[in-house]
């Protein structure tokens, strides 16, 4: 990227992170996509990469009243945007806390992008974060309410101990990642002789957030049913 070299390694992770996102977006024929999306998309390949064995970019996120939302993701979709990598459709501003983010539907820019992409068939991590962020999409795509009112029940982020304006650590200093617990989980309810792959379990977690949406599961934080069934050890 042109100015690569003036990147510290959080802001090229990043980078990487949202090109992968959106690049298995695409596949996925979720694009163009929302802003808050994204950002629902990122906090969930946190919470559930130990499920692809996996490490997560980020281990913990400050509880927000519109979701999830990474502040320096965001800064670097911006840059993105303005180096054009990235396209942006249905273009608006939003304010939160006296500061202005671009709002949006996001695409990627598939002639710049090309010859970034091919080297995530070069290296053995990108190439396991990208076949993880394509089977998440894969899943996602699947609901029948949107990703981000769907989120909202997640695991992790519906844990009643924790509020708006709390953070929410899940993988830094605790192990409380109540949302890979629980998708790992439906492994012990597959009957003998069968087994769950990570890509079942991702598929099985997005039902089970689907269905609570719906309200037709009770499970997670806010009513402890997730916690009696995947609390850490």
């Amino acid at each position: 990227m042109a100015d690569s070299t003036s990147l510290g390694p959080g802001e090229y992770a990043d980078r990487w992170r949202l090109i992968l996102l959106l690049d298995a977006c695409e596949a996925a024929n979720l694009c163009p996509i929302p802003l808050a999306r994204i950002h629902a998309l990122a906090f969930l390949s946190n919470v559930l990469a130990p499920v692809w064995s996996t490490r997560s970019y980020d281990g913990k996120i400050l509880k927000r009243r519109g979701g999830p939302f990474y502040p320096e993701l965001q800064a670097q979709l911006d840059r993105l945007v303005g180096l054009g990598f990235v396209t942006i459709s249905n273009l608006s501003h939003t304010e939160e806390n006296g500061q202005w983010t671009l709002a949006g539907s996001f695409a990627l820019n598939e002639d710049l992008t090309r010859p970034v992409l091919s080297l995530a068939d070069v290296f053995t991590d990108e190439q396991i974060t990208r076949e993880f962020f394509r089977r998440l999409t894969y899943a996602t795509s699947r609901l029948t309410r949107s990703l981000e009112s769907v989120v909202e029940f997640d695991a992790t982020w519906s844990d009643n101990r924790t509020g708006e304006g709390d953070v929410v650590d899940f993988a830094e200093w605790r192990r409380a990642n109540y949302s890979a617990f629980t998708a790992n989980f439906f492994e012990k309810l597959t009957t003998t002789g069968s087994q769950k792959t990570a890509g079942d379990k991702l598929q099985m977690y997005m039902l089970l957030l689907d269905r609570r949406r719906e309200g037709s599961a009770k499970i997670g934080g806010v009513n402890g049913a997730t916690r009696s069934i995947a609390r850490p050890s």
